[in-house]
């Protein structure tokens, strides 16, 4: 489920969710926050998948072990600037 492949689509995996979230870090938010904006997308048929609570806190720890967020004081999410 972490990669794509014959089975699963870019959309269903860890990695497509990732690259959805990096998209929607225009600064620091809370992971309650995150799992809105990505039921909102379902939603409205902007993310093609379906993903519960527990596969946005993979995605954040993903994104996270790749350096690409990092943790805020408050206890939210940023991107990375470097």
């Amino acid at each position: 489920m972490l990669l794509p492949d014959r089975h699963i689509s870019l959309a269903e995996s860890i990695l497509g969710l990732g690259g959805f979230i990096l998209g929607e870090l225009d600064g620091p938010q809370s992971v309650d926050r995150l799992y809105a904006r990505v039921t909102a997308a379902r939603d409205n048929h902007d993310l093609p998948a379906y993903h519960d609570f527990d596969a946005v806190l993979l995605a954040i720890l993903f994104l996270y072990s790749l350096g690409a967020i990092e943790l805020t004081d408050s206890g939210g999410v940023r991107r990375c600037d470097s």
